[in-house]
């Protein structure tokens, strides 16, 4: 029984830190671009090349806002199986989104 109350909060601290583990190959990448590409004006060709690559970013902070919804889905009605089946339409929006996000990452 208090397994079942703690579940949910279980498994938003394994999302929070499989996806910082995770999403630390991007966050480097943000750094690296902010530290190397400082000087360069937006609208340059430069700084149009230096931002290619952060959909990676983008897919990751996805990925984590979509597990975050259905953790939290299911916390507040204590139903797993109605959280994952009432994923489905923001999946389909987040599928949507990063097709549009990798077609414009060149």
């Amino acid at each position: 029984m208090t397994l079942s109350l703690f579940a949910p909060f279980l498994a938003a601290l394994a999302l929070a830190g499989v996806s910082t583990v995770v999403g630390m190959s991007s966050v480097k990448k943000l750094i690296t671009v902010y530290e190397a590409k400082h000087e360069l004006k937006q609208g340059s060709a430069g700084w149009i090349r230096s931002i290619a690559g952060w959909s990676m970013i983008a897919f990751w902070l996805m990925t984590t806002w979509f597990l975050a919804t259905i953790i939290g889905d299911w916390g507040v009605t204590g139903d797993l199986d109605g959280a994952m089946n009432r994923s489905w339409l923001r999946l389909r929006v987040l599928l949507e989104i990063a097709s549009a996000l990798a077609s414009s990452d060149n």
